[in-house]
């Protein structure tokens, strides 16, 4: 099984990232192939909305989208990574989403997933807010839904993780949502 992780933040070695690592971890350990990418390393242009790529599934711009969307293409499980940005994904999982419609083709009902393996995604969010204002105001299911309606369009067998209270990363406070992500990686 190939395994990607995909970190849509930019503060590596924080909640979101240790999350990450965790079921990425649990995938390692039943034996998965794991392979890491931080889309904030990269150059990712936001889309431009040319239409180019309703025909080819291929996107015209020239950054490093393309090899991240090769191993989105060859990967049988993803774990997607954003922080909470303002009850949203990062700016970069936004232009990655945008950008990643050309993996699709556009039918009369829909965008169509046109590769052959079904994945498996485990989401994951962290927020500051704690826990049940992260959830009342809307915060965390806002960066949750983004990422469902552009995982969603695979068809994916989708599972979440989400961490609130926290700004800095705390293994202590993190223990059972750590632990939860593990057993995650390890359930795909």
């Amino acid at each position: 099984m190939k395994a990607l992780g995909i970190l849509a933040g930019p503060r590596k070695g924080q909640v979101t990232d240790h999350l990450l690592d965790e079921v990425l971890r649990g995938l390692k350990d039943k034996g998965a192939e794991v392979k890491k990418v931080y889309l904030y390393d990269l150059k990712i242009e936001p889309c431009l909305a040319c239409n180019a790529c309703k025909d080819t599934q291929e996107c015209v711009i020239n950054d490093d989208f393309k090899a991240v969307a090769q191993e989105l293409v060859n990967a049988d499980a993803v774990v997607f990574a954003s922080p909470v940005y303002v009850g949203n994904v990062t700016s970069v999982a936004k232009a990655f989403f945008d950008r990643g419609v050309s993996l699709f083709k556009m039918t009369n009902f829909g965008p169509k997933w046109l590769h052959n393996k079904p994945k498996k995604v485990v989401l994951v969010t962290a927020c500051f807010a704690p826990f049940p204002f992260s959830h009342i105001l809307g915060i965390v299911p806002g960066c949750v839904n983004a990422m469902k309606n552009f995982f969603g369009m695979m068809k994916a067998k989708i599972r979440v993780i989400t961490a609130t209270g926290g700004w800095d990363f705390d293994a202590k406070k993190c223990k059972g949502a750590l632990a939860k992500a593990y057993r995650e990686g390890l359930n795909i």
